[in-house]
């Protein structure tokens, strides 16, 4: 009889790829910016500590600002259709 193993396996990720991870550490919740290289893996480019009370206004800052990117890629992909 075998037994299997599940084995979570991150998809290779391309170089100069990104992503962002948030780490609760006490009171704080931690965002790193992170960068894959080849040779090297994921490391962080840029780190930020965020305060229990600060993080209600950085949510709805970034929930405004998600909107507002949005809004502008859809100015950007429409167009005017002309006919021939």
């Amino acid at each position: 009889m075998t037994s299997e193993q599940n084995i979570a396996v991150e998809p290779r990720a391309a170089a100069n790829e990104k992503k962002v991870e948030v780490v609760v550490n006490g009171d704080q919740a931690v965002i790193r910016m992170m960068t894959y290289a080849e040779g090297i893996g994921w490391f962080v480019q840029k780190t930020i500590a965020v305060d229990a009370e600060m993080l209600d206004t950085l949510a709805d800052q970034l929930c405004a600002a998600r909107g507002s990117v949005r809004r502008q890629s859809d100015e950007i992909l429409s167009a005017e259709i002309l006919e021939f």
